[in-house]
């Protein structure tokens, strides 16, 4: 009888093509950059308001977004620039030089719903004096 050996086979792991421990690195690199940049692009916006709705309002593009400085009014009156509350007077003078800096600056308002008209007008007043005279007031797009 001839019996008939059975190589064992060793299982070695194959080779790696490519090395995955600098991808794995790099991916969590970029997600801690994006979560980074995203957070700090809403910054700008941190007053929570309740935006007054139309149903005739514009989604705006996203080159539409780069030369826009950001106001927001509270329901009480109060200006923020960022999340930062300032005067009409603080808010002139960083205006003005910001309009020096780049004058296609338009001026993005968002006022709360309940803010009072007259609050508004001041604002809007403000920013004429200063030659801001391209103001785009924020709505709530309804559809």
């Amino acid at each position: 009888m001839v019996r008939l050996m059975a190589r064992r086979r060793t299982s070695r792991p194959p080779e790696e093509d490519f090395p995955m421990t600098p991808m794995i690195d790099m991916v969590f690199l970029l997600l801690v950059f994006f979560m980074t940049v995203s957070t700090l692009a809403q910054a700008d916006r941190a007053k929570k308001l309740d935006l007054p709705p139309s149903a005739q309002s514009d989604v705006p593009e996203a080159e539409d977004l780069a030369d826009r400085g950001t106001l927001s009014l509270d329901a009480d009156g109060t200006i923020y620039l960022g999340v930062e509350a300032i005067s009409v007077e603080a808010m002139q003078k960083t205006m003005q030089a910001s309009l020096a800096a780049n004058p296609d600056l338009r001026i993005h308002l968002r006022a709360d719903q309940a803010t009072p008209y007259r609050e508004i007008k001041k604002v809007l007043q403000a920013c004429a004096d200063v030659g801001a005279y391209e103001v785009i007031y924020a709505t709530y797009q309804m559809r």
